[in-house]
């Protein structure tokens, strides 16, 4: 099986940096990999075969549903909650901001199962007369992705359909952290190599554009787009060796993902007129990047995790 392999994250950031050249939205699919691996890890044979293997084999597809209107990425408020029912659970609660909820097969649904418990997670059918998927508005650059709400009025889920707590999905979540770094890297490796195709091509005054002011501009983005690569290859590779590496994995997405915004921002600048134009790809690009920013959690969250763990290293230097 495919998440199982030694270089599996090394491999899969390499997928996802080629896939954010083409279209960031395709990334969508890798987290498929996430919930195949979330389900190996916590699910019995029966349970694996019924749901894990075929999004393993490319035959089903999931979503996890985390986020609600009243707590984003603050899962500890998750307020979705569930009762007992004579086969297993009832399940009530919203989900919002949920990526392409009305396509895949089933959801992977937080909830609490007694108030200040943990949480656990439950396979949901979206097709179920007590889930309700509507779709929200569009978006500033997911074209073919929809966000969806999710509305569960007192959904009736079986035992079986109880994955596990959240304990167990946590070192996933984390490692999406990963996937979304890969495609910021590859917006910003494609926006570079537009920016230098188009002041190679383009003369002023007698002169190619790359030079001077420009060439500083350049050599400033090839150096962020380097360094976040080497960074980010660092990070996945101590994933593979087993090593939580959660502060590796916040940089990685700090500075993958800021690099990805300036890049394009100023590949913008470099390619002018062209660049604005929405018929272009650098525009797109750019829009896409914002993206990056924003999900598997906002890089302010980011930083600030960053920050209390280099401030705790630095206590425990202090007092030995």
């Amino acid at each position: 099986m495919i998440f199982l392999a030694p270089r599996l994250w090394t491999e899969i950031i390499e997928i996802a940096s080629d896939l954010g050249r083409i279209y960031r939205p395709f990334g969508f699919l890798l987290s498929n990999a996430l919930i195949a691996g979330y389900l190996a890890d916590t699910t019995e044979d029966l349970r694996w075969k019924r749901l894990g293997l075929p999004i393993a084999e490319g035959r089903a597809s999931s979503v996890l549903a985390l986020n609600e209107p009243g707590s984003g990425n603050d899962l500890s408020a998750i307020a979705t909650h569930t009762e007992p029912w004579e086969e297993g659970y009832r399940i009530t609660g919203t989900k919002t901001y949920i990526p392409n909820a009305d396509q895949v097969d089933f959801l992977l649904v937080a909830a609490r199962e007694a108030a200040g418990s943990s949480l656990a997670i439950f396979a949901v059918d979206p097709r179920s007369g007590r889930c309700r998927v509507r779709r929200l508005g569009p978006t500033m650059a997911l074209r073919g992705v929809h966000l969806c709400e999710i509305e569960l009025d007192g959904y009736e889920a079986p035992s079986d359909d109880r994955m596990g707590d959240m304990n167990g999905l946590w070192p996933h979540l984390a490692r999406s952290r990963l996937l979304t770094s890969g495609l910021a890297l590859g917006i910003a490796t494609e926006a570079l190599e537009l920016s230098l195709d188009h002041t190679a091509r383009t003369r002023r005054f007698g002169d190619p554009l790359s030079r001077g002011v420009v060439r500083q501009t350049l050599a400033n983005m090839s150096i962020g787009v380097e360094t976040g690569r080497v960074y980010l290859h660092r990070a996945a590779a101590l994933v593979d060796a087993g090593e939580r590496a959660s502060v590796e994995i916040s940089i990685a997405k700090v500075y993958a993902t800021d690099v990805a915004m300036d890049v394009t921002t100023d590949a913008v600048q470099l390619i002018g007129k062209q660049g604005y134009l929405t018929s272009g790809k650098v525009e797109r690009l750019m829009r896409e990047a914002k993206l990056n920013q924003i999900v598997d959690g906002a890089n302010e969250i980011h930083r600030d995790l960053i920050a209390k763990q280099f401030g705790k290293r630095y206590e425990t230097r202090g007092t030995m």
